[in-house]
């Protein structure tokens, strides 16, 4: 590696949230500003939209995941500053409360409410259809209620581009693959990495581990670790994950070792600035964004949108790590997806 300083791994962003006690829904926070805002009689600071609820379900591990729950914040406070609705985020600690918190959600007057994975469209069924009069959006699955918004990611097409990435930077031609857990959603990133890889260079190794079985793959990051030290010792230079706050692991163990490391959902080069090599961005704060847009603007919040390289939903970081030419190279298999010139195998057909 050219790199010579190796920079400990921050495992933990500070967010500034305010807590809330509320006996009615427990583990939640407010959005600053529009406490603030409400607090002071400010309505001009809301924007005009003080009366809407907007409520965010996390996944397991909740915020500080460095992943899809932080991103998803992002977009709430994006839409509290924009827009000036009220919003509050909800952390689960088990599976068995997200049904809870969406009914809570719902009883206490929400207008809107972001589930902000694929793994909340069991409870997200049966609440949708009890409060007809709420309305819903989920990310990464598609449930196809009238209340329902739904937005999935062209991971595929991202993680071709992440593919490439990592095929320009290896020096011993392998390369790993770190998922969470073994289903469809998350081997549409698998899939798509080793066919861009496998775009630059036909003889390169992948090599693919998952986590678990469960929820708890997704905030598991020691087993992360141990896998990635674990291809590493089979010559991997460079990993990718697709696993939530347990990714934060990956890039540890790549920090330890002064490998490359590429990051997802969010640009997580923060964390290991000498280290994380790209990240493979998901855009789901603009999705909270156009479905709260469409809720003020008394659009329909229904039906699917994919969130692609088209539309920039997905695509990954440029930074000085690339050279100019290898910058052109990643943006032209990039047009070249989006022209159809080259087709990204997707796992999971819509």
């Amino acid at each position: 590696m050219r790199r010579l300083k190796v920079l400990s791994l921050i495992m933990v962003m500070v967010l500034a949230f305010t807590f809330v006690a509320c006996s009615e829904a427990p583990d939640q926070t407010e959005g600053t500003q529009t406490k603030a805002a409400e607090e002071s009689g400010d309505t001009a600071a809301l924007g005009g939209h003080s009366d809407i609820k907007v409520g965010l379900i996390c996944t397991i591990g909740g915020l500080g995941d460095q992943s899809v729950n932080d991103q998803a914040q992002m977009g709430m406070d994006r839409i509290a500053e924009e827009f000036g609705v009220q919003i509050q985020t909800a952390e689960p600690a088990d599976d068995s409360q997200i049904l809870d918190m969406m009914q809570q959600f719902c009883e206490m007057g929400f207008d809107l409410i972001v589930c902000c994975a694929f793994s909340h469209e069991e409870a997200l069924l049966q609440v949708a259809d009890q409060y007809p009069d709420v309305n819903f959006m989920i990310l990464d699955t598609i449930v196809d209620l009238p209340n329902v918004m739904s937005f999935t990611y062209a991971t595929h097409e991202g993680s071709f581009l992440a593919g490439i990435a990592a095929a320009l930077k290896t020096e011993s031609d392998v390369i790993g693959f770190v998922g969470g857990m073994s289903i469809p959603t998350i081997q549409k990133f698998e899939t798509g990495f080793i066919e861009g890889a496998q775009y630059i260079n036909s003889d390169i190794q992948v090599i693919s581990k998952y986590i678990g079985s469960d929820a708890s793959a997704w905030n598991d990051p020691a087993t992360a670790k141990a896998l990635t030290l674990d291809m590493m010792t089979n010559g991997a230079d460079v990993c990718y994950h697709a696993a939530g706050g347990s990714g934060l692991g990956m890039i540890e163990a790549c920090v330890e070792a002064d490998n490359w490391a590429i990051g997802v959902n969010i640009d997580q080069a923060h964390l290991a600035p000498d280290n994380v090599l790209t990240s493979m961005l998901t855009r789901g704060d603009v999705a909270i964004f156009i479905a709260t847009e469409t809720l003020i603007n008394g659009g329909d919040v229904s039906g699917h949108m994919v969130l692609d390289c088209s539309n920039d939903g997905v695509g990954i970081v440029m930074n000085d790590f690339f050279t100019e030419e290898e910058k052109q190279q990643i943006e032209d298999a990039k047009q070249k997806i989006i022209s159809g010139e080259i087709t990204v195998t997707n796992v999971m057909e819509y």
